[in-house]
């Protein structure tokens, strides 16, 4: 499916001389049922449509149904692509053909990191993996199938523990079972976690601090970074844990907060360090928890963030940035708009610098 400029808008064109030129085209793909992260549903991409039509004059929008489809954005000669989403999967074949993997390969500009650092997005044990050589704290880990481990003592690392699916995001497979602290508990949670997503089920040490959400726009044309910290606070289950998971989310029942000094700058550092570490670039949501010491631990890395006004974390804590952020942005609020906006200028400052070199 393809959105075009309509009679009506190409009027409203014609009498604002004020749009920035350029060809952007926002590509995105059903993601129902691939619990994997993106900038959200297609209502929610459209919406990101409309936000940056309001700055520019020529806006396509892309839903990718056939790898085929891809050739008609090709046709457009985009200056930049805007990725909502990592891949399109075929429902046929279910072989998936990733976004920034197949604009790369024909020279067009793109929103995001490349295909490469989106695996640490995909699959978490490789992020966790990498931030561990790098002396970057995370909790201890591993990777397991059903009957790996026959007895409470064969566990690499001792309960209790937290499972949780591989390469799934947005909560999925995280409930109130996910908190494991007795052996028969483990077992059943590895066994249903790999019944409905397959692949390793990760296991990682519980942390018993308080979660945080680190939201990034990086800047590398004017050598700026920013990086926000909010802290998440999901309601207590049924079993008096708060565990961040899929009904949580879903219900949008747990709260955001700003976070306080000291720990908000070591947060912002934290986060910092990490982005720079998985070569991500333009933007991400990094999650952090803090252990029993209030030490913070890296959890996972979003690299193609939820753009939903009213429930994403990443929008939602931009739209908290300090005044002195605010004013390197030219504004005095972020607003979801904004945060399109920015998107779309980093992708295209990035085109602008190739050029010049």
């Amino acid at each position: 499916m393809t959105i075009v400029t309509t009679k009506e808008t190409r009027q409203h064109d014609d009498i604002s001389k004020l749009k920035s030129p350029g060809r952007i085209a926002i590509v995105t793909s059903k993601t129902d049922g691939l619990k994997e992260t993106g900038f959200g549903s297609i209502e929610t991409c459209t919406a990101m449509y409309r936000a940056i039509r309001t700055k520019y004059q020529d806006v396509t929008f892309h839903e990718v149904t056939t790898k085929e489809s891809l050739n008609g954005v090709l046709h457009e000669s985009p200056d930049l692509v805007v990725l909502c989403c990592k891949y399109f999967q075929d429902p046929d074949t279910a072989i998936k053909t990733w976004f920034s993997e197949f604009f790369a390969g024909k020279g067009v500009n793109f929103t995001g990191s490349d295909r490469e650092h989106l695996e640490f997005d995909s699959n978490k044990s490789k992020a966790k993996t990498l931030l561990q050589n790098s002396g970057i704290a995370t909790a201890k880990f591993f990777i397991t199938l059903p009957g790996q481990y026959s007895e409470e003592a064969d566990l690499p690392v001792p309960l209790p523990l937290f499972v949780k699916p591989l390469d799934a995001a947005n909560g999925n497979g995280i409930d109130e079972n996910s908190i494991v602290r007795d052996f028969e508990s483990y077992r059943n949670k590895v066994d249903e976690v790999f019944r409905l997503f397959g692949d390793g089920v990760l296991v990682e040490e519980e942390l018993s601090g308080r979660e945080y959400t680190v939201a990034v726009l990086d800047d590398p044309q004017r050598q700026l970074r920013f990086i926000v910290p909010l802290q998440i606070s999901p309601p207590k289950n049924c079993k008096g844990d708060r565990v961040l998971g899929y009904e949580a989310k879903l219900k949008n029942e747990e709260s955001l907060s700003q976070v306080s000094e000291p720990l908000n700058g070591e947060l912002i550092q934290f986060a910092d360090r990490i982005f720079t570490v998985l070569g991500a670039r333009d933007f991400g949501r990094i999650d952090i928890k803090l252990d029993a010491s209030g030490i913070p631990h890296f959890l996972e890395a979003n690299l193609v963030p939820g753009m939903t006004p009213s429930t994403s974390y990443f929008p939602r804590a931009l739209f908290h940035m300090a005044q002195s952020e605010l004013d390197f942005l030219n504004t005095t609020q972020m607003t979801h708009t904004d945060v399109a906006l920015k998107i779309v200028e980093l992708g295209l400052n990035r085109a602008s610098l190739a050029e010049v070199v």
